[in-house]
């Protein structure tokens, strides 16, 4: 197997030389709108370039414009609609193999390897863009096996008052969307940043005593509304949500705000560097215990000619992580996260990630947080809109059955 994994990866980066790079194509909602290609906002989709950021933070019109209302059909003084067709998207994500040493367990109780093929992972419906002049919806709905959701589901408001630094977002939003890493719109998009999406707060209770419990991960989608602003090289950004989900009986609010700074031209144009903090209140479903915890996160991000390099921290500290039990139990949990890409050429991408989480229980099976992991990978963009990829994951963590590594075949398109 070890072998394999090494043949694989060989193989993985020899193949930039097999196919010569030549212009990419793209077709998306606002590509469609703007006749712009995608890679005029994304280096390798979902990631986001500079200029992406900066539309998606105006409401998704053009960077310092306030375009809203245009190449829409006029009705009115006050009323404009546009094209469906420069609202909607679908994206599909596919894992055609997997493998994974150690991670399937005989009925008599030894490992082997695990192997799988063809997991239909999810198709999005994605409904964004500007509704008027300095009024934007984002709606992610998103259909896998087992589950339908809606994952960000945001209505904006911009340039209030005529000025960028009042912005308002409400609804289902992303609490870290400013930060250098965000665990989202990643550079390897089928793995995730572990410290970010699943180290959740008072973890270590029980599935069964976790009824109405409003545990939260920080790059999960919240219930609230934010005000950020930005100008020249400052953003900043406040906010208030609810936890989880609206429907348990947490009384508390929790608050969370970013500061960033940001190189607006030069060589290194779209680097920061960001700050940003998270405190709230978890409740336990039938007696009264709280968990009162915060989350504080630092990250820079490098971009330079075709590099794009993060590097971040994410700190955390709950005041009782099991709130099943009535003694009070202090948990602290760091983790740290690095993600550094390369485009090639137009058509090939690489880009490589580390996550390593660990916290006051590491040695405790049931309530531990610790996680270790490299992840190197290569990917072929045929057109700007589709990315097919192989990914090698290195566990570093020791397991009782033995390390789980990973090389995963991944493909998904947007059109």
């Amino acid at each position: 197997m070890k072998k394999f994994f090494c043949v694989a990866g060989l193989l993985s980066f020899l193949c930039v030389w097999l196919f010569p790079s030549s212009e990419a194509q793209a077709v998306s909602q606002w590509a469609r709108k703007y006749k712009m290609n995608c890679q005029s906002c994304h280096t390798a989709f979902p990631r986001l370039n500079y200029f992406g950021e900066k539309f998606q933070r105006n409401g998704f019109q053009l960077p310092e414009t306030e375009d809203g209302d245009e190449n829409k059909e006029k009705l009115s003084d006050t009323a404009f609609i546009d094209n469906l067709i420069n609202m909607f998207g679908v994206r599909i994500a596919v894992s055609p193999a997997s493998i994974t040493t150690n991670g399937l367990t005989r009925p008599d109780g030894t490992v082997t390897t695990r192997t799988s093929f063809g997991n239909t992972d999810w198709v999005q419906f994605f409904s964004a863009g500007s509704i008027f002049k300095n009024a934007s919806i984002f709606i992610e709905t998103e259909i896998t096996n087992t589950a339908i959701k809606n994952n960000w589901f945001t209505l904006g408001y911009h340039n209030l008052f005529g000025h960028s630094l009042l912005n308002l977002r409400v609804g289902k939003l992303g609490v870290m969307n400013w930060v250098g890493q965000s665990g989202r719109l990643r550079m390897i998009p089928n793995i995730q940043v572990e410290g970010w999406k699943n180290f959740l707060t008072a973890e270590g209770t029980t599935s069964a005593s976790t009824t109405l419990q409003d545990q939260v991960a920080m790059g999960e989608p919240q219930p609230g509304i934010e005000l950020y602003g930005y100008k020249g090289p400052f953003l900043y950004s406040v906010g208030v949500v609810n936890g989880n989900a609206l429907t348990d009986n947490n009384e508390f609010k929790n608050v969370f705000g970013t500061l960033r700074l940001e190189a607006t031209d030069g060589p290194i144009q779209g680097s920061s560097i960001s700050g940003w903090g998270y405190w709230g209140t978890d409740t336990f479903s039938t007696v009264r215990r709280k968990d009162r915890f915060y989350r504080v996160s630092g990250a820079a991000n490098l971009r330079w000619k075709n590099w794009d390099v993060i590097g971040a921290f994410l700190h955390g500290r709950d005041s009782d992580w099991i709130l099943s039990t009535a003694a009070p139990n202090r948990n602290t949990t760091h983790a740290a996260s690095g993600q550094v890409g390369y485009l090639i050429n137009p058509k090939w991408y690489a880009a490589a990630q580390y996550d390593y989480v660990t916290d006051t229980f590491k040695n405790t099976a049931t309530t531990s947080n610790f996680y270790h992991k490299a992840s190197p990978s290569i990917w072929f963009m045929p057109r700007e809109n589709m990315r097919i990829g192989l990914v090698q994951r290195f566990e570093f963590k020791g397991r009782a059955g033995g390390r789980q590594h990973e090389f995963l075949v991944h493909a998904r398109a947007m059109f």
